[in-house]
């Protein structure tokens, strides 16, 4: 059970990760065409696209909320999770 915890911050440490870094590359703009920029980007737009629909940015004076709303949502399921696996180890 532990090692099942243990992976899931794990995955939420790896997605702060990449969040991260798509909020750095959205505010030095390097080559879109960089492997490294439209990988990352391609891994975090299906969970940013959903929230954008939601909340554009521009509904919010031009500021993108969506890393941080995804974020926070990850840790709350996460803590979920991990509660209710505590619970039955």
């Amino acid at each position: 059970m532990t090692a099942l915890i243990w992976l899931i911050h794990l995955a939420l440490n790896v997605l702060f990760l990449l969040l991260l870094a798509r909020c750095v590359i959205s505010w030095v703009r390097p080559s879109h065409y960089h492997p490294v920029v439209r990988w990352v980007e391609d891994v975090t737009e299906p969970l940013l696209r959903p929230i954008r629909n939601i909340l554009p940015p521009w509904k919010t004076w031009g500021i993108d909320f969506s890393p941080l709303i995804v974020l926070v949502l990850a840790n709350i399921a996460a803590r979920v999770l991990i509660s209710l696996l505590a619970g039955i180890g």
